[in-house]
């Protein structure tokens, strides 16, 4: 992957007065800090473990800017304070390549860490009619009792549906998303979990962890990747 080599004096935290001293800010009459690029004047001002970086207030002949604040750490890197100030810069001078190597390296390091989130692969998650959905866990449900015996339930994606086994069950449920692969949970948690109504006409169910979240209920889970939805699962023990 392309990006920048950035030196370590650049990426390492030290204290945010320290980091604006280095990107040539000088006092002001306020007691904070300022310095301009262009015609765009930033300030910064300390506050209770944090420094302010505000954009003063600007205008052309068809735009007007107001003043606008960013809060960023007592303790942060240098290349960070300059990534914020690129990007309030870029706002006002849209298109136009930065002017000293400051904002530079903050526009690599915002291009830096888009490429970064971009091989951060998506979190799983299914959009589910809300009825359909409903009716399928309702069906499991009363066909078999999880309060005598728990038992599995097996949460799949097949082509626009959901599909949901337990058992001798098998439903499928209205569903749209990625879903690279199988979900198990134990009956007794999904069904104590599951919120009373589902608002919206779409369920989100996403896994994160080891849990899967519906609603923003946490639900135990165990996914099994593609690899391995075809294969016999391990049986939940009884209480």
């Amino acid at each position: 992957m392309g990006h920048p080599d950035f030196p370590p004096h650049l990426t390492d935290k030290q204290l945010a007065a320290q980091v604006l001293e280095t990107l040539e800010f000088f006092p002001n009459a306020t007691g904070g800090v300022e310095r301009r690029w262009g015609d765009l004047t930033f300030s910064a001002c300390e506050a209770f473990d944090c420094w302010f970086v505000i954009r003063g207030p600007f205008r052309t002949a068809r735009e007007l800017w107001p003043p606008y604040e960013v809060r960023i750490p007592s303790k942060v890197a240098p290349v960070e304070v300059m990534a914020t100030i690129y990007r309030l810069w870029a706002e006002v001078y849209r298109g136009v390549e930065p002017p000293d190597a400051y904002l530079l390296w903050g526009k690599e390091w915002l291009d830096y860490q888009r490429e970064v989130k971009a091989l951060v692969p998506p979190r799983p998650a299914l959009w589910a009619e809300r009825e359909f959905l409903r009716h399928c866990l309702t069906y499991i449900e009363r066909l078999h009792d999880w309060i005598e015996a728990d038992y599995e339930i097996r949460l799949a994606q097949v082509p626009g549906q959901l599909r949901i086994q337990a058992k001798d069950a098998e439903v499928f449920c209205p569903a749209r998303g990625t879903w690279p692969g199988e979900v198990v949970v134990s009956a007794k948690d999904l069904f104590r979990r599951l919120p009373k109504r589902f608002t919206g006409s779409a369920v989100v169910l996403q896994i994160e962890g080891d849990k899967l979240i519906v609603e923003s209920r946490l639900i135990p889970a165990k996914w099994n990747d593609d690899s391995a939805v075809s294969q016999p699962g391990n049986q939940l023990a009884d209480p």
